[in-house]
């Protein structure tokens, strides 16, 4: 898909989802937020980067390629920046994975690394999801039907790549599945999504702090947002997250413009806890 194409609709449907709410309360949301539940979030934020940055490292570890500390947060700063300013949600990470592998005799476990540690989190966004949703709701629904979806894209990969096959799966057992791994990859890769649905819960509170009360509401919904910031035809799922927000606020029977509100500040805040990621470009050249 063109990367302007994402650009547009990701511009078509925040202009939607504006047009159908009540602006009145959407702008009195966005103006009285609370700086110290955004500046919480922002917190939150940076612990995820770094966890993930961490993670990373164990699974380069795994495949046997050194990583140090600081170049893995780095690297993963400057993939984040990436994957928040351009189309796709991924080429930061494509873009992680070549400049690692510039270090390597084989390139193919630098990339290898990089999508299993994602694909690590991944599965933990989706336990999460699947865990805090009661059996038969439609989140769980919409949950289930993007977990079929990821699975069949998997497949078709493979079926697609079948000379590979068997070096990416020799990979996945060493870095994933290998028990004792598994049981590290899983640990830090909840704690990165539950940062991740803190951070929401901030801009939650942040915009309108009596939602407190109705915790239980619309917490467990907030996964499921997240979660549609995978589908790469936005950039980095504007549009989609504010759209998700609004249809399982209303379904909640809460507030769909106090779900858009705290879906705005999400995004705006992973954009600027990504900001560093502008000190590696400036300090490296790095092409982006």
């Amino acid at each position: 898909m063109p990367r302007l194409l994402r650009f547009l609709i990701s511009l078509l449907l925040i202009g939607l989802i504006v047009w159908q709410l009540d602006h009145v309360t959407l702008l009195q949301r966005l103006q009285n937020a609370k700086a110290e539940w955004l500046v919480a979030a922002g917190a939150l934020l940076t612990l995820q980067i770094l966890i993930s940055a961490w993670r990373w490292r164990y699974t380069a570890a795994q495949l046997g390629m050194a990583l140090t500390a600081t170049t893995a947060v780095r690297e993963y700063y400057l993939a984040i920046l990436i994957n928040q300013v351009l189309p796709g949600g991924v080429l930061g990470d494509a873009h992680r994975a070549w400049r690692h592998s510039n270090t390597l005799t084989r390139r193919s476990p630098a990339f290898q690394a990089v999508v299993i540690e994602r694909l690590s989190g991944q599965i933990a966004m989706i336990l999460l999801a699947l865990i805090s949703l009661p059996i038969g709701s439609l989140g769980t629904t919409l949950a289930i039907s993007l977990l079929i979806t990821a699975a069949l894209l998997l497949v078709f990969w493979l079926l697609r790549h079948q000379a590979q096959v068997a070096n990416w799966l020799q990979a996945l057992r060493i870095a994933l599945l290998n028990p004792p791994v598994l049981l590290v990859q899983l640990t830090a890769s909840l704690l990165a999504a539950i940062a991740c649905v803190a951070a929401f819960a901030c801009c939650v509170m942040a915009i309108n702090p009596q939602a407190a009360s109705s915790l239980a509401d619309w917490l467990p919904l907030i996964p499921l947002v997240l979660f549609t910031m995978l589908i790469p035809i936005t950039v980095a799922g504007w549009g989609l997250r504010e759209g998700a927000a609004a249809a399982l606020w209303a379904w909640a029977t809460l507030s769909s413009a106090d779900g858009v509100a705290a879906a705005f500040f999400y995004g705006l805040m992973a954009l600027l806890t990504a900001l560093p990621g502008l000190v590696v470009i400036w300090r490296r050249g790095s092409p982006v």
